[in-house]
């Protein structure tokens, strides 16, 4: 059976005891969600061969985008942590200025592995560590 994907009012949200939600999926749930949100743009950018800059505010901007939500774009902190969870994790690496991928990128991008080999925080400017 395939897991689907579904909507989540945040007021339901508050009604869901939070003490499960971080024994059984984990604190670093919201992390991940925005993770989904780039996995797609950011692997569309990096493994293209397309002559564009492999740049963060590029992949946000991809990401917006594919969300048809083309918007004037600022890469804010919360953007930024992301990245450098990325970067934590090593899924991503800066050669130059440019993006390339790194020795976890497979890892990440694996459709026989979860993503329960890291956790991240976005607390005091965020950070990846890999756990197993």
């Amino acid at each position: 059976m395939k897991p689907t994907l579904k909507k989540v009012n945040n007021s339901n949200m508050s009604k869901i005891r939070q003490d499960l939600v971080w024994e059984k999926i984990g604190y670093d749930w919201a992390n991940k969600k925005m993770l989904v949100r780039i996995y797609e743009p950011l692997r569309e950018l990096i493994e293209s061969d397309a002559v564009i800059k492999k740049t963060w505010v590029n992949v946000i901007s991809l990401m917006f985008a594919n969300e048809n939500r083309m918007v004037n774009i600022e890469v804010n902190g919360y953007y930024s942590t992301i990245r450098k969870i990325l970067k934590d994790i090593k899924v991503i690496k800066y050669e130059g200025k440019q993006l390339v991928k790194a020795e976890n990128w497979d890892r990440f991008y694996s459709d026989d592995e979860d993503w329960s080999w890291f956790v991240t925080d976005t607390n005091c400017g965020g950070w990846g560590r890999i756990v197993k």
